[in-house]
């Protein structure tokens, strides 16, 4: 093999290790949800219970910065591909002045949330009983 061809494949050899390595520190660093937003740029926040049905708003400021609240505090972490999935708990768009969307993502269950094209996953404190209950609320 020529030394040309050699430094070739060390460079590309090279470069593959160095990508390797950035996603996997990409992969593993932990991910906060609505870390940049402030509860008070959200007007309403739109709920969509895949599992019964039923959709709900919710323009209560407390209720939108207890939920905001509850799913900033959480670090979350790449858990598993969601392409090919079906189905979702919480469907949640946030919205904001001029009913314009700030942010939306699926909340599956307590410790769960999707965000295609990821599952994330947490110790378990989201929002989602919380949600329940909202959901009698403004549902019935």
């Amino acid at each position: 093999m020529t030394k040309r061809k050699t430094t070739v494949l060390l460079l590309i050899a090279a470069f593959i290790i160095v990508a390797a390595m950035i996603f996997a520190v990409w992969y593993f660093i932990p991910k906060t949800f609505l870390n940049r937003l402030d509860a008070s740029e959200v007007t309403s926040i739109s709920v969509f219970d895949g599992n019964t049905g039923k959709e709900f708003i919710i323009e209560d400021v407390g209720e939108i910065k207890q939920i905001i609240g509850s799913i900033q505090k959480v670090r979350m972490k790449r858990d598993n591909i969601s392409a090919g999935y079906s189905g979702y708990g919480f469907r949640m768009r946030f919205m904001g002045k001029n009913e314009k969307e700030i942010d939306s993502f699926i909340i599956n269950s307590p410790d769960t949330i999707r965000d295609d094209p990821f599952f994330y996953r947490c110790d378990g404190s989201l929002c989602f009983d919380y949600l329940n209950e909202l959901e009698e609320i403004y549902a019935g």
